[in-house]
């Protein structure tokens, strides 16, 4: 039997922002990241025994050599410095013109010409002064890589974008456990509807979709926001089309569902209206309630 006759109302942009949140809390990403952090400051931390009396180049060689196959402790020292990892590569090919990049992992020789350039830029001359002016190392870089606060702010800091998308992942989780109440199929992938763009949640599934849902959660803001708002109202509006032309055979409309939350959106005012006007309902975290509603009634229609 059908709890309600009564198609859901869409929530008013309003009442959207006002439920919306700055932040939103997942424990287990918050636990992972961190573990990531600790990992990660093991694996870069300065041993103090290996300073003794080696001169810098020999510290430096030998603390770049025992990274392993990874470029952490290389993306470190060049975040010291303020210069960047992928204006090094370029760096590179001038002090060591016949080597690939890959040598630098395992050529201890190799290292420590890097580890040279990196200590005295300013001796490189075939490098354009304004670039060597952007690798310098502070004086007291060996202390800086012995400090375990200061390492694990650095890390914590360089895994802000890997938070995030962590956090948008664990979002739409939330939103597939509401739906696997219902025991209902889903899948996530392109959709012939949407011309094939990527949909986060299609119900039943990619090939004949009755609800589709994007979820997005943002921490910050940046243009990528106003891409996403545009390719959404285009993906809207192709649904739109799609219904129209189920109408005319008495066939179902599929619906298009948002889904949004963070401090990103609210401080990017228009795009997060236009994510509101281009779909059929567009939820925050804590509208759950609601969206289940709109999940009975539009899956109690399906199966009539």
């Amino acid at each position: 039997m059908k709890k309600s006759m009564i198609r859901p109302p869409k929530l008013q942009l309003e009442e959207l922002t006002s439920r919306m949140s700055v932040f939103l809390e997942f424990p287990e990403v918050e636990e992972r990241i961190e573990a990531e952090v600790n990992e990660t400051v093991e694996t870069i931390l300065l041993s103090k025994v290996t300073i003794g009396s080696h001169s810098s180049i020999d510290v430096l060689t030998d603390y770049l050599s025992s990274g392993g196959s990874d470029e952490d402790r290389l993306k470190l020292i060049v975040g010291l410095t303020g210069g960047s990892l992928e204006r090094l590569k370029r760096v590179y090919k001038v002090i060591c013109p016949s080597e690939n990049w890959s040598s630098i992992k395992r050529d201890k020789e190799t290292i420590r010409k890097v580890a040279g350039f990196l200590l005295n830029p300013m001796d490189e001359s075939q490098v354009p002064l304004f670039i060597r002016r952007s690798f310098q190392l502070p004086v007291n870089w060996s202390n800086l890589l012995q400090d375990e606060n200061y390492l694990h702010a650095v890390v914590r800091n360089s895994l802000q974008s890997k938070y995030a998308v962590n956090m948008g992942i664990a979002f739409e989780k939330r939103v597939l456990s509401e739906i696997e109440k219902y025991e209902v199929g889903h899948e996530k992938g392109q959709v012939n509807i949407v011309d094939h763009k990527e949909v986060d949640v299609a119900i039943p599934n990619t090939r004949k979709s009755r609800i589709l849902i994007m979820c997005t959660y943002s921490l910050t803001t940046s243009s990528s926001q106003s891409s996403r708002a545009n390719e959404q109202a285009l993906m809207y509006n192709s649904v739109q089309l799609h219904n129209r032309g189920q109408s005319k055979r008495g066939k179902l409309d599929t619906i298009f569902v948002n889904f949004v939350d963070g401090g990103g959106w609210l401080d990017r005012f228009n795009d997060l209206r236009k994510l509101h006007i281009d779909c059929d309902y567009c939820f925050s975290y804590s509208d759950m309630a609601e969206f289940n509603r709109v999940l009975e009634y539009f899956l109690e229609i399906d199966v009539l």
